[in-house]
């Protein structure tokens, strides 16, 4: 047997989804808006440590600390080799492989070799063009949208001439075989007169498909006159297929963003880079795909969704969503009202205005809810009842109960009438609504649940390690400034402050902690909110007051409301309390063994077996720590 061709390996590759695969081995549970958790297959435990990413398509164990792509836990599993795990994944779906022996790949090689290399002569052959005496009208066209030389220089922008001498003539004097530029979809035989070939773009603003090494793949092109359709795209080819590719991945890549934008056309990428925005990438004339989205997810993972503000464009936002987060990405929404798209925008309302807007995103249900406000304020005579009634159906179909209740109050408070008769019929429609009374009805199962309830005493302290714990993740700088040490494993002074830092920020941490494990009520929205700016790295010890401001205020906004159930918040007691466990950190700077006690036993107390075990592990040259206190 020869060796596999990497084309073949690429195809493997593709054909499994890692999520499948992983699940025919693992039973695998999100608990994560990115990723998805199980219990390891390679070593003993009890709390899941071992994840899978869906967009990045790589699994890891925060525990034994293997992981890699699909062929990888293919070789751990079954323990296979390389070349058996990937004969085992083909086979899982039927493919066949080709090795570098074999003659047909050998062939295909080769052919991919002589295209890329007629794509790469196409493209410096359009880009002249537009330079030169002919591109005028398109370089006039790129103007007038605001585009100039820099930026079409960025992307690689160029111009099909209409008449010959043209691409085939440039192509045949440079010894590009036909058959290469048939293969490369930028000529196509002479169906009228059977002989001869006929440039596939003619004068048409190309835009070049380029991948993230730099080779061109495909082109777009926009028609300059009103003839023909306004856009057409190279056909697939042995080296581009349009379901696998997006326009403006190696300028996306190299602005070092964290998150992407996704726009709706070349344009708009176009647009955005006008504004100094250059991580915008944009589907290829096709709605959003799976493996487009899972591209965007191996160098991000919150992508903001900016398509048209049209019916088709809302529609098509919505769809993308759909498919960022089964790839496991973190979709978010824009809402141009003023404009149609992104170009629009900038040209009527400048760039400072347009750099706002992009800063007020949404989720899917304040994304809904801002299409159907606007709706409502565009239509003639909609009636309140009506806004009223689609709006609460929104929030009824939202799964968390967090953004249910903000939304409901924002809603209570546009509309004018009480927050709770908001909040009761949307749980109404959701089927939740408890008979009026039940809740108050005396009898021995009402006694015996008052007396199962926690004393006061026993709130207070459960409040007082839940505050400490949103304290730790807050207090991150001055954790890093930690030295501890382990005398009767001999590590004395030995420091763990990058890797406890870098720990507490980590998915084995905030993945497997949510709301749900502190109190009910205020504490519990306390804990949503910190939890989510944790996760995203904007949690400090600012913030977390204000936090804990925001949900005191509105709680406060409607006096009819009935008290959250949980122990009740004091404001001065509670921000009183976070400073105590700040100093409380601090203090333990010096002294290793009081920090052992904070850190160990009252995260101990919160019932977070799983920081000590893996706390144990993350001593990078390899000793084992023992954390118990």
């Amino acid at each position: 047997m020869g060796l596999i061709s990497r084309h073949s390996i690429e195809t493997v590759i593709e054909a499994n989804d890692i999520v499948d695969v992983v699940s025919s081995y693992v039973r695998l549970d999100k608990k994560s808006s990115l990723n998805l958790f199980g219990l390891c297959p390679f070593h003993e435990e009890k709390t899941p440590s071992f994840s899978v990413s869906p967009g990045k398509q790589i699994f890891y164990c925060f525990g034994c600390q293997k992981g890699g792509n699909v062929i990888k836990f293919i070789q751990e599993i079954e323990h296979l080799t390389y070349p058996e795990a990937i004969r085992f994944l083909a086979d899982r779906k039927g493919l066949t492989l080709e090795e570098e022996e074999d003659g047909l790949w050998k062939e295909r090689f080769q052919k991919q070799r002589d295209a890329y290399e007629a794509l790469r002569e196409a493209a410096g052959f359009f880009y002249r063009q537009l330079e030169g005496p002919q591109g005028r009208e398109a370089r006039d066209y790129l103007k007038k949208r605001g585009i100039d030389r820099r930026l079409y220089r960025k992307y690689g922008l160029g111009y099909a001439p209409a008449y010959a001498p043209g691409l085939y003539d440039w192509l045949a004097d440079k010894s590009i075989s036909d058959e290469a530029m048939v293969s490369a979809g930028l000529v196509r035989p002479d169906q009228r007169s059977g002989k001869g070939y006929y440039d596939f773009f003619r004068h048409r603003l190309i835009f070049p498909i380029i991948d993230r090494s730099g080779r061109v793949l495909a082109f777009g092109g926009r028609a300059l006159e009103d003839k023909g359709p306004k856009y057409i795209n190279s056909s697939e080819t042995l080296v581009y297929q349009k379901g696998k590719h997006l326009f403006g991945i190696p300028q996306a890549v190299k602005s070092g963003s964290d998150f992407w934008f996704l726009g709706e056309g070349y344009m708009d990428v176009l647009a955005l880079s006008r504004a100094g925005i250059d991580h915008a990438v944009a589907p290829l004339g096709t709605a959003l795909t799976l493996a487009q989205a899972q591209l965007i997810g191996r160098y991000v993972d919150r992508v903001v969704i900016l398509m048209d503000s049209d019916r088709a464009g809302r529609e098509a936002s919505l769809r993308s969503g759909e498919i960022l987060e089964k790839a496991g990405l973190a979709a978010q929404y824009l809402f141009l009202q003023e404009a149609k798209d992104p170009d629009d925008y900038l040209n009527l309302l400048g760039r400072e205005r347009l750099l706002a807007a992009l800063e007020r995103t949404y989720d899917r249900t304040g994304y809904l809810l801002a299409l159907l406000k606007h709706d409502r304020d565009q239509a003639i005579g909609m009636p309140a009842n009506e806004y009223r009634d689609r709006a609460i159906d929104l929030l009824a179909a939202e799964p968390d109960g967090t953004r249910r209740e903000i939304y409901g109050g924002q809603l209570a408070k546009e509309l004018q009438i009480s927050r709770r008769a908001v909040t009761e019929e949307i749980e109404r429609r959701r089927g939740l609504v408890k008979k009026s009374g039940q809740a108050d009805q005396a009898g021995p199962s009402s006694e015996k649940k008052r007396r199962q309830r926690p004393t006061a005493q026993e709130e207070d302290q459960a409040q007082e390690l839940e505050l400490m714990l949103l304290a730790l993740l807050a207090n991150q700088n001055q954790l890093g400034k930690l030295t501890i040490s382990f005398k009767d494993k001999g590590l004395s002074g030995y420091a763990l402050k990058d890797d406890i830092k870098a720990y507490l920020t980590s998915e084995a941490v905030l993945a497997p902690l949510s709301e749900t494990d502190f109190a009910r009520g205020s504490m519990q929205a306390i804990a949503r909110l910190a939890l989510e700016d944790a996760g995203d790295g904007r949690l400090t010890l600012a913030s977390l007051h204000s936090i804990v401001d925001s949900i005191l205020e509105k709680m406060k906004e409607d006096p009819q409301e009935e008290p959250s159930p949980g122990p009740s918040l004091d404001p001065d007691r509670i921000h009183s309390m976070i400073q105590k466990q700040v100093q409380a950190i601090e203090g333990s700077r010096l002294a290793a063994e009081a920090q052992e006690r904070v850190f160990l036993q009252k995260l101990g107390e919160l019932r977070l077996d799983n920081w000590r075990r893996q706390a144990s592990r993350i001593n990078q040259k390899g000793h084992e720590l023992e954390m118990d206190g």
